[in-house]
């Protein structure tokens, strides 16, 4: 993954865990960003572990944990804050103070950092930005945590049946255990119910077939089922993981051949420009990206179009994956539809009618 890719994206399209799940399975050393409900979290992976996160939600300090927790009382929660000013950590405050002694305060920014997850995980709606970086800020703290375990109790905590069903999709998808899932399920520790869905998808099942043979509740088994999901304890089918990787490589070389068409025209319009304006073309191609919309701009991140104009494909293609867009085709056409009005624009304004006459030319060649 590129360490300069941010992907953003709407909680409208995804999940939380599903995101967590991306990041972990891929062991990416990230930064997840969520603004939701009028607060912004950062959740930090170290690869694909989750090693700290805080929050500008005043209820997810370390003072609120402690108090919450009952570790300290109302006075001293009160006296620790009248004391406290913005160049120093509450957490060093409390030790001053003698309320909190100094081997207590780790495992007090574990809780922390855990109910910022958990509570993080079931935000239904808002926005998100993952950002992939090799190196976190020095007050970053790389904690101990229990990744699997902490979203296994993170998704068994979230109540909504719509995040629930975003999760696991079809009911008809068909879904086994992961190969590797015995041995980790000792390191897990699973609870009975998460044990009892496992066992079950010993054999390939579908999700109404699971529900069907479990003792628990149908939405308890779909809920324990995401999370299984989420920690890669449970896969898609193998069968049907082949026919989609047939599916998806017959896929790419079709999106392959569709950005070398609009590469060729992309060429053509930068040698009509080269010959205008020489090398001013690498100013004149920033302002064709100012034509984009901000949804695009993703998808092209990495990129820096001075080779004669063309697309990086891999990188795209990259881009199009970390993302989770459903529809890679159509989003491709949009990627660079959007990039050929941008030239034909430019062009409009910088050398008038006639050249633009030119360009639309060429942009038909690859329309039809």
């Amino acid at each position: 993954m590129s360490e300069d890719l941010s992907i953003h994206g709407t909680l409208a399209e995804t999940t939380v865990p599903d995101l967590f799940r991306s990041i972990v399975r891929s062991s990416e050393t990230a930064v997840l960003l969520l603004e939701a409900i009028g607060r912004n979290d950062s959740i930090y992976f170290l690869e694909g572990r989750i090693v700290f996160a805080s929050s500008s939600d005043a209820d997810m300090g370390l003072a609120e944990t402690l108090l919450r927790s009952g570790e300290i009382n109302l006075h001293q929660y009160n006296t620790a804050m009248d004391r406290l000013v913005v160049s120093r950590r509450i957490g060093s405050l409390l030790i001053e103070m003698g309320f909190l002694k100094p081997e207590e305060l780790s495992r007090a920014v574990e809780r922390q950092v855990s109910a910022i997850v958990l509570n993080a995980m079931s935000y239904r709606s808002g926005s998100y930005t993952i950002e992939f970086t090799p190196t976190f800020p020095d007050e970053i703290i790389t904690l101990p945590l229990s990744t699997e375990r902490l979203i296994l109790d993170g998704v068994c905590r979230i109540e909504y049946w719509s995040l629930v069903l975003r999760g696991i999709g079809r009911f008809d998808r068909l879904l086994e255990q992961a190969p590797d899932a015995d041995t980790r399920t000792y390191q897990l520790e699973l609870n009975d119910e998460e044990s009892s869905v496992l066992t079950l998808l010993g054999e390939p099942q579908t999700v109404e077939q699971l529900c069907a043979r479990s003792y628990l509740s149908n939405f308890r088994t779909c809920q324990t089922l995401w999370g299984l999901l989420v920690v890669n304890l449970v896969q898609d089918s193998i069968s049907v993981m082949l026919d989609e990787k047939r599916a998806a490589e017959e896929s790419e070389y079709e999106l392959e051949d569709v950005v070398e068409r609009y590469n060729t025209v992309f060429q053509r319009i930068f040698a009509l420009v080269f010959l205008k304006i020489g090398d001013h073309i690498y100013d004149f191609m920033d302002r064709v990206v100012l034509h984009l919309s901000p949804d695009t701009l993703p998808y092209l991140s990495g990129m820096n179009l001075v080779n004669e104009g063309r697309v990086d494909f891999d990188q795209l293609l990259n881009n199009l994956i970390a993302s989770g867009s459903e529809n890679q085709r159509k989003v491709v056409h949009n990627v660079l539809n959007e990039l050929l009005y941008g030239w034909i624009c430019e062009v409009k304004s910088e050398f008038g009618a006639a050249l633009e006459g030119e360009v639309v030319k060429i942009a038909d060649e690859v329309r039809r």
